[in-house]
C-alpha cells in the first residue's frame, strides 16, 4: 500500500471517529452498515474541506520527507568528490564538521551571503569549502579561473581574490580581473604563469564542482552542503549555524 494510500484511510478513520463516539453514547440506535455509512457519508460531507487540507498537508509532508532522502542519498554517493579538502578551504582545521559552498561570481545571492559566510566560518565550529562553480556564463568562468590560478600562486591570497570579485561590480573583464589580482598582491607574471601552467588542473577543478551541481539536481548557485544536508539559495546564518550545532552535539 503506498503511503498516500494509506494516509487517507487513516485520515478517514479519524473522521469516523466522532461518529463512534456518538454511537457510544446512545446504544438505543444498532449498529448497523447503513448506519455507519449515513453517518459516515453525513460528517465527510460537513467536514470534506478540512479532511482535503489535511490530506494535501501530509502528501506535501511526504514529498518533502522523499526529496530530502533523495538528497541525502546523493550527498552520501557523492561525499568523497564533494568533501574534497583538494579544494581551497577556510577555517578550523581541527574541525570534523565540513561545509562546502558552490557559488559562482556573477551570482547576487552569492553576494549578498558572502558576510554570513565569513561569519560562519569566524564561528570557528568548521571548516569550509570554496567550490567554484561557474554557471552564468563566460565571465563567471573567466573569474573563477583567475581565482584558482591565484589559488595555485597562494593559497592564502585565494580568500582575498574571492571577496574582492565578489565585491566587484559590473563584468569581469581581464583589466578588472588584473587589477583584483595587484590590489590583493599577487604579481602579474606570476598570475599568468600560473593560468598557463595550471590550466589543466583548473578546469578539471572547475568541471568536477559544475558536474556535482548536475548531478545533486540543484537548479543554480549558492547552494551549501553541511553533513547531509543541502541549503539552497540565500539561507539565512541562523539556520546554517542550527545545523552545525546539531552536528556539533551529535559529535560530542
Amino acid at each position: 500500500m503506498s503511503r498516500i494510500s494509506f494516509l487517507l484511510i487513516f485520515i478517514l478513520a479519524v473522521a469516523s471517529l466522532p461518529i463512534i463516539n456518538s454511537w457510544l453514547s446512545n446504544r438505543s440506535q444498532p449498529l448497523t452498515d447503513d448506519y455507519i455509512g449515513e453517518k459516515l457519508d453525513d460528517y465527510i460531507s460537513r467536514n470534506f474541506d478540512k479532511i482535503i487540507k489535511t490530506f494535501r498537508e501530509e502528501s506535501i509532508k511526504s514529498s518533502h520527507a522523499a526529496r530530502d532522502n533523495a538528497t541525502k542519498g546523493k550527498i552520501l554517493q557523492y561525499n568523497n568528490e564533494i568533501f574534497d579538502l583538494a579544494y581551497p578551504h577556510l577555517g578550523n582545521e581541527n574541525s570534523n564538521i565540513i561545509a562546502v559552498g558552490f557559488f559562482d561570481y556573477s551570482c547576487g545571492y552569492c553576494r549578498a551571503i558572502k558576510d554570513d559566510i565569513k561569519q560562519l566560518i569566524n564561528d570557528g565550529k568548521i571548516k569550509y569549502i570554496f567550490r567554484d562553480a561557474p554557471i552564468l556564463g563566460n565571465n563567471s568562468l573567466k573569474a573563477a579561473k583567475s581565482a584558482l590560478a591565484v589559488y595555485f600562486v597562494d593559497k592564502g591570497k585565494y580568500f582575498d581574490f574571492h571577496y574582492a570579485a565578489l565585491d566587484h561590480k559590473g563584468e569581469f573583464s581581464d583589466e578588472n580581473i588584473l587589477g583584483i589580482v595587484k590590489s590583493i598582491g599577487i604579481n602579474e607574471n606570476d598570475f599568468h604563469s600560473s593560468m598557463q601552467n595550471n590550466a589543466d588542473k583548473i578546469e578539471r577543478m572547475i568541471d568536477d564542482s559544475k558536474l556535482l551541481v548536475r548531478e545533486l539536481g540543484v537548479g543554480g548557485t549558492p547552494f551549501l552542503i553541511i553533513g547531509d544536508s543541502l541549503f539552497v539559495g540565500a539561507t539565512d546564518l541562523d539556520v546554517l549555524r542550527k545545523k552545525v550545532d546539531e552536528l556539533s552535539h551529535k559529535q560530542g
